[in-house]
């Protein structure tokens, strides 16, 4: 805990400039944070949701912790008069701009809760070496659709970012009514850190800087857990194929590949044509061929691409393998088709992994100068403030 010094501007002290500095870099990661959140919990109502994690809630509910406990801080030992042993303030009377936004989350948690406890069976999970979905009700498994799967998980996802909502929502107005009522306090005393030379050729302002830096990074995670999620999907959903049991499957137009198991020593057997017969609904067989590509994949081991197939239409097929090459056989859309589809996402990844390194540069050039750090150069106008604005 810091203890209580003499009055603003004392090192140490509650209201000292390290608080100040402190509770700001608070109040800008919570804001963050609460934008993420918000996005993340209107996602879950949307078809978006099926590419979610199930974990995606994680990261933002434990961040929810320091964030709020640093609020707490504020209002139980900042704001408490020296002697005083009266209980922390009560936001909500203390800081009435708190009340209409602490409404708003409230109704966003309780419609969370009214939405998604109906839809929790239990925890859901999917278990990859068996390749089924299930729901886990205190260790007792119940057996899940992937349609259901994904509902739960969206609603999962929405309960949890709800609550966090609205321990977030709290931090942000705590700490932002705290960083309001410092900006009267004196400044740092001599022997601070503070700039020396004159600021540096940045055309950007500082804000806009951090509000690109936050714009490029959420643009950034969200399209790798978009990635991801296609990734995952079609690694799974592909049905394994085994001798004498054909397999009914509703196929979109495509080229599909099929995969062999590989041994640790990648020894792949080998897949005749012949060994597999694709049926149409008009009962007419397409055309299966050796893949001309050699596709890889690795999912719990390493699979080559045997043979492929095209299917013209939309329609639903049975697939039939006559003879057990050994290992474990799948089938699945080209690699190469997916690789495309996935060509905007990464293209936007790029871009906001572009944007995110320039803003952050910029914003570190400001930094290092507002901090002192350097040769000194030149006397700084007075008139100039953290971030290089007059």
């Amino acid at each position: 805990m810091i203890p209580r010094g003499r009055g603003p501007g004392t090192p140490g002290a509650p209201d000292s400039p390290v608080v100040t500095i402190l509770n700001s870099a608070v109040c800008f990661i919570a804001a963050l944070a609460a934008a993420v959140t918000v996005v993340s919990w209107l996602l879950t109502f949307t078809p978006w949701a099926r590419i979610m994690p199930d974990a995606l809630f994680v990261p933002l509910f434990f961040l929810t912790f320091p964030l709020f406990g640093w609020s707490v801080f504020i209002l139980s030992v900042v704001r408490r008069k020296p002697g005083s042993r009266r209980q922390a303030a009560d936001p909500l009377k203390e800081i009435p701009r708190a009340r209409v936004p602490l409404a708003l989350v409230g109704a966003v948690a309780l419609a969370s809760f009214v939405t998604a406890m109906p839809s929790l069976t239990g925890q859901p999970e999917y278990d990859k070496a068996k390749h089924r979905y299930f729901y886990s009700d205190h260790g007792t498994l119940i057996p899940a659709t992937r349609t259901g799967y994904l509902h739960a998980v969206a609603a999962q996802n929405r309960l949890f970012l709800g609550v966090a909502l609205v321990f977030l929502t709290a931090a942000v107005a705590i700490t932002w009514d705290e960083r309001n009522r410092r900006r009267g306090f004196p400044g740092p005393p001599a022997g601070w850190w503070h700039p020396v030379r004159p600021r540096p050729r940045v055309p950007v302002p500082g804000p806009v800087l951090v509000l690109s830096a936050a714009a490029g990074l959420a643009g950034l995670i969200a399209c790798a857990i978009l990635i991801i999620g296609r990734v995952d999907a079609y690694n799974t959903s592909g049905p394994y194929l085994r001798a004498g049991h054909p397999v009914r499957v509703l196929l979109a137009p495509d080229d599909y590949v099929v995969f062999v198991g590989c041994t640790e020593n990648i020894d792949c057997p080998r897949l005749a044509p012949g060994a597999l017969s694709v049926t149409g609904a008009s009962g007419a067989a397409l055309d299966v061929f050796t893949d001309p590509s050699n596709d890889r994949l690795s999912e719990a081991q390493p699979f080559r691409g045997e043979l492929s197939f095209v299917v013209p239409r939309r329609e639903e097929a049975v697939i039939a393998l006559s003879s057990y090459p050994g290992q474990p056989v799948f089938v699945v859309p080209s690699p190469g088709e997916e690789a495309r589809a996935l060509a905007g996402w990464i293209a936007l990844a790029v871009l906001s992994l572009v944007v995110l390194i320039a803003a952050m540069t910029g914003t570190v050039l400001l930094l290092t100068w507002r901090l002192g750090l350097g040769k000194p150069v030149l006397a700084v106008p007075p008139d100039q403030d953290g971030l290089g604005a007059a």
